[in-house]
């Protein structure tokens, strides 16, 4: 299957009552930067960053898709799935500040996720969730997911004793995994 094959012709991932998924647009540039400097407001955007735009819109087993309004066609943000040639590709959504906690994502991630199961040919997914992301945990429980265990970024000589002091001074560093089925 070809990456274009995932989109109908005019660039429709899907669509739902209220959203339409569609292929990323490189007129979003300036959305996605809104949303990398939320997500990290403490670094400046450049190419450097921790999400950078090539990356977002590259084919190269990565499929993204923007959300928007389908009424109005405001853009909303972006759903992913990384590693689609994987076994195991990872999801992922990005929601601009005035739309989070909306229900736009238990609105489009479950659809999102059947129909990457019928064109990628896969049925499992996962996603990493930080430890101190509540609501987005509480989704991914709402919409299917499981979770299956505890990871952090620490190096593995790392200090049991200091674990406590290292969740509360770096709590980007602990997340949960979920599964999708």
């Amino acid at each position: 299957m070809k990456f274009s094959d995932l989109f109908d012709a005019d660039g429709i991932f899907l669509k739902t009552q209220n959203y339409i998924l569609r292929r990323i647009a490189a007129e979003e540039k300036p959305y996605y930067e809104e949303l990398a400097r939320a997500e990290h407001p403490e670094i400046p955007y450049t190419s450097n960053a921790p999400l950078v735009w090539d990356d977002l819109i590259s084919e190269d087993d990565l499929l993204t898709c923007s959300i928007l309004q389908r009424d109005t066609g405001v853009f909303c943000g972006f759903c992913q799935l990384q590693q689609i040639v994987s076994s195991a590709p990872e999801l992922g959504i990005d929601l601009l500040p005035i739309y989070q906690h909306s229900g736009i994502a238990a609105e489009v991630l479950p659809p999102f996720l059947e129909q990457a199961k019928k064109l990628l040919q896969n049925d499992y997914f996962y996603s990493k969730i930080k430890k101190v992301n509540i609501p987005s945990q509480k989704l991914a429980e709402k919409i299917g997911g499981i979770c299956i265990g505890e990871k952090n970024l620490l190096p593995a000589d790392f200090p049991d004793s200091l674990r406590t002091i290292a969740e509360k001074e770096f709590p980007d560093f602990f997340y949960l995994e979920y599964e999708f089925h």
